[in-house]
């Protein structure tokens, strides 16, 4: 037991990574060389994503991180959430972001994020897990709710791609940020829509890998819902366009539900041996 928990990397990717995240919060939201040479809308865009790292974040990772290795398996699941709202977020910073002085600090940040989530793997007990969450979980209904967002991302991204593809031009709101593409839709439909859909098929068909993804699935589309309500009310504030309260509304009542759903999910388990 105790050779297992010296190898495990919970701990010091937890602290590694937090001081790198805090670092380009930081800099972001008070160094303005951090996004001088942004169209306003990426730079409204990259502070926002800021605050939130800096104020709900890193607080997550560091509590979650710190109990995980501590023995506590859905705080490793919620550590692991935390990453992968993390890696989504440090690919847009370093491909999406104009090459400026935080760089390296943007690659090591993603390196180190896909490293622990690799190996942070290997700790979770799936079977235990399983064994704890099959008789009363809200399976379906979780299932049923990754499905929908699924599409509903699907589909909002979809809506100004294809009439792109089919007109030939360029996307609009990649020559708002000022980027080639919108890495928004590169991830959503590449990363986070197939993530969703994984997961609610292994919960609908009892693996004991679903019983895993779907916490921490739910703990990064709080955490991602969370951002786009913040997204949505600092980019309004900097002039980029008028506050739309109710996408403002929408998204925080998908992080609270979220949020509730991944307390009863917790909620939810018997005691094992």
């Amino acid at each position: 037991m105790n050779s297992e928990k010296s190898h495990d990397p919970i701990l010091w990717s937890t602290v590694s990574i937090a001081f790198l995240v805090a670092l380009t919060a930081v800099a972001g939201i008070w160094w303005p060389a951090t996004y001088a040479n942004e169209a306003l809308f990426a730079r409204a865009g990259g502070i926002a994503s800021d605050q939130m790292d800096l104020f709900l974040v890193v607080p997550i990772l560091v509590v979650s991180g710190i109990r995980a290795y501590r023995g506590s398996t859905p705080a490793r699941l919620v550590w692991l959430g935390t990453l992968g709202y993390l890696i989504y977020n440090f690919v847009l910073y370093a491909f999406g972001v104009r090459f400026n002085a935080l760089f390296l600090v943007y690659c090591a940040t993603l390196s180190l994020c896909l490293s622990a989530t690799v190996f942070g793997v290997s700790f979770i007990p799936l079977g235990e897990v399983a064994r704890a969450y099959d008789p009363r979980a809200p399976r379906k209904t979780i299932a049923i709710a990754f499905l929908l967002l699924a599409l509903a991302y699907a589909a909002f991204d979809l809506r100004e791609i294809v009439p792109a593809l089919l007109s030939g031009r360029g996307l609009q709101s990649a020559a708002q940020a000022g980027t080639p593409v919108n890495f928004m839709y590169v991830l959503d439909l590449a990363y986070l829509v197939p993530a969703m859909c994984i997961a609610a098929v292994l919960l609908l068909r009892r693996k004991a890998s679903g019983y895993a993804l779907a916490p921490a699935m739910l703990a990064l589309l709080a955490i991602m819902n969370t951002e786009l309500a913040v997204l949505f009310v600092v980019m309004s504030r900097m002039g980029c366009f008028p506050m739309i309260y109710p996408m403002v509304v929408s998204f925080l009542v998908l992080a609270l539900g979220f949020t509730i759903l991944l307390g009863f999910y917790f909620s939810s388990a018997r005691k094992t041996a």
